[in-house]
């Protein structure tokens, strides 16, 4: 299995980035191709969301990034901001499985 095989598997093993930051998820994973307006998309710069937050009204793609970004307000207020997210919860899960 190639890196980048592994690496989609395991963000498709996590939660939503929303789930403890007051998003409300519900739905199967989807994993977001984080990029800029019409950007080039990287398949590295990828953030598991819940069907809810990826395509559903309350979601990125349902919304608006800018109204997304407007209502959740990650990191620098920027659709990057969800990539702090997910390192943030996996080193939070990290810490946990040490303890």
């Amino acid at each position: 299995m190639s890196y980048l095989a592994r690496h989609r598997n395991f963000l498709a093993s996590l939660q939503c980035v929303l789930v403890n930051r007051g998003g409300g998820c519900c739905g199967p994973l989807e994993l977001h191709h984080v990029a800029e307006g019409s950007g080039v998309r990287d398949d590295w710069a990828l953030v598991p969301l819940c069907s809810e937050h990826h395509r559903g009204p309350a979601g990125l793609h349902g919304m608006g990034t800018k109204a997304f970004i407007r209502l959740y307000r990650p990191p620098g207020d920027s659709e990057y901001g969800l990539l702090v997210w997910l390192i943030e919860d996996i080193a939070r899960s990290n810490e946990r499985k040490a303890a």
